[in-house]
């Protein structure tokens, strides 16, 4: 990968949000079958609702319990939705619609955690701000999950099908890593015709054509304790041993080709004057290539003890293949790209450092469009917001995709 493109990966969400071309909403009207203000005002209440009911990860009871509410409005919408429990974590939801032809299915994706826990925002009830809504998770992505539920309830509304059959997987664990679902996202990838994403567009509004892969890992290093002052000489620094091994680790990045690493926690000792017998930190692995992400991994297992007393440990505790730009997404990016274009807006395709779930679907060889949800800011932040505006223009899309895909 060129270094540019390098930059351009790493820049692409760290700036402000960018608001790009309008739309027609003479074509969004007709396409949805209501108007601009009627579709801006039926997703924002589905999204206050969403919202309203806080979902921090790993917090079974609140995640079950809107999971409970989003199958109930899968099933109105004509759905017939299957439970799979996650225990300690919550419920993952498999909603299915028949299409117009008999043919390989649409998967959609999405998630109903969030990492904000609760009363982070002081309120769990949506604000509005002039054009932004403001609310725990409504970026990262109830907003998304919002906009497919009400969707196929458009379509239901009109008595018209999908011209696929739809599988919409709603999952509970994104943010922790996809542990409970993973295995059911990529089943359900290896079957579908395509994998459309409502996680955040780009900041100017883009659809997600590439994303970097993700894996984390966990390195323990075991010394021996002493006392620093009395027994220095009995004393096998642990922590010692760790600088010496994230020397290694961070030697082990490639910028030229995409692939960052980060340090983000450590830990070690029990007293300022005892040598510490155990350390640790947590690592962060970002690739654009599939093949580094295998370079790194095995670089990381091999890691040896600069002390020879001393041990070292490495464990990894997720992983996510990259979303490549193949062909395949290609070709549905400009079939998505089409359909915009007939509702006055040019959607533009970009590439981010995050990971999601498309990342998974994509690893087991699907095409994966992501990136389809609305414009808006602050993922993980307590400005965490979406732009109201944009929203009918996103149910237009997506009601498009789904009858042409």
């Amino acid at each position: 990968m060129r270094a540019t493109a390098v930059r351009e990966w790493e820049a692409s969400e760290s700036m402000n949000t960018i608001y790009g071309p309008g739309h027609d909403r003479d074509a969004v009207a007709a396409t949805l079958g209501i108007s601009w203000d009627d579709a801006r005002r039926r997703v924002l209440a589905r999204i206050g609702t969403y919202v309203a009911q806080e979902t921090p990860s790993a917090h079974q009871e609140l995640l079950d319990a809107l999971a409970s509410v989003v199958a109930d409005d899968l099933r109105a919408a004509g759905a017939t939705v299957t439970s799979h429990p996650a225990p300690g974590l919550g419920t993952n939801l498999v909603a299915e619609v028949p299409g117009d032809v008999d043919d390989r299915p649409v998967l959609l994706l999405g998630h109903l955690d969030t990492v904000h826990p609760v009363g982070a925002f002081g309120t769990n009830e949506l604000r509005l701000e002039g054009d932004r809504a403001i609310g725990p998770g409504v970026y990262d992505m109830k907003a998304g999950v919002a906009l497919l539920v009400e969707a196929l309830t458009l379509l239901h509304e009109r008595g018209e099908r999908p011209r696929r059959p739809v599988r919409f997987l709603v999952t509970c664990d994104e943010e922790i890593g996809s542990h409970s679902s993973r295995g059911i996202i990529e089943d359900h990838a290896r079957q579908a015709a395509a994998v459309l994403v409502p996680e955040p567009s780009m900041p100017d509004g883009g659809v997600k054509t590439r994303r970097k892969g993700v894996a984390t890992y966990r390195i323990e290093t075991t010394g021996q304790a002493a006392h620093a002052g009395i027994d220095p000489g009995l004393g096998i620094s642990a922590s010692q041993e760790l600088a010496h091994q994230l020397v290694d680790v961070f030697a082990l990045a490639d910028h030229a080709r995409g692939t960052t690493i980060n340090v983000g926690m450590m830990g070690a000792g029990t007293a300022t004057n005892v040598i510490p017998a155990k350390a640790w930190a947590t690592i962060d692995v970002r690739i654009a290539e599939p093949d580094e992400g295998e370079r790194i991994h095995t670089a990381l297992m091999a890691l040896h003890p600069h002390d020879p007393r001393a041990k070292v440990q490495v464990q990894r505790t997720e992983h996510r293949g990259p979303l490549v730009r193949t062909a395949g997404v290609v070709a549905l990016y400009e079939h998505a790209r089409g359909i915009a274009a007939q509702l006055g807006h040019d959607l533009g395709e970009g590439g981010t450092g995050g990971g999601s779930d498309g990342s998974l679907a994509a690893a087991v060889g699907a095409d994966v469009l992501d990136g389809l949800g609305p414009r808006g800011a602050g993922a993980h932040t307590l400005d965490e917001h979406i732009i109201v505006d944009d929203l009918p223009f996103r149910l237009a899309l997506l009601c498009g995709l789904l009858k042409t895909l």
